[in-house]
């Protein structure tokens, strides 16, 4: 056999070169499938977090509202504490007043994740935006007849 006609060599290295290459695109596949995959969870978990935050908000705007009713209540401040950071993400908080539901949607900065809540009360909200975390639910009759979520 001459040099040229023996290509036993080449088989090995060429062999050893592409079993390489296609275990390099597998693992890069896999990486990139395991990438989507995490993303998909956290919007997942960012949206069931927000739902919970915005229903303990709502039940925190129903007892303030219940409060207000039973008496002759002319001040309220109630304070309500929630995360100020859902999976690493802020967030925001807008009232959208309405009778007698008023919504609140929840929306997660980082990513685009809104919850919209519904929030029963007989007294009127006032409509604000405020970031996520500790808020103050205030009632006053000398500036107006109405609950507002306020920054702590």
């Amino acid at each position: 056999m001459s040099p040229m006609t023996d290509r036993r060599g080449v088989s090995f290295t060429l062999n050893y070169v592409l079993t390489l290459g296609i275990a390099a695109l597998l693992i890069t596949g896999l990486i990139v499938a395991a990438g989507d995959y995490v993303g998909s969870q956290r919007e997942s978990v960012v949206r069931s977090e927000l739902e919970v935050v915005g229903h303990q908000l709502a039940a925190a705007l129903e007892q303030a509202d219940r409060l207000v009713r039973a008496g002759d209540t002319e001040e309220l401040r109630l304070n309500h504490t929630a995360p100020a950071e859902i999976a690493q993400s802020t967030y925001t908080i807008e009232v959208d007043p309405g009778s007698p539901e008023s919504d609140l949607h929840l929306n997660a900065t980082e990513l685009d994740v809104t919850v919209t809540v519904e929030a029963e009360t007989t007294t009127s909200l006032a409509a604000t935006a405020v970031e996520g975390g500790s808020v103050t639910i205030e009632y006053n009759t000398t500036t107006a007849n109405e609950l507002e979520v306020t920054d702590d």
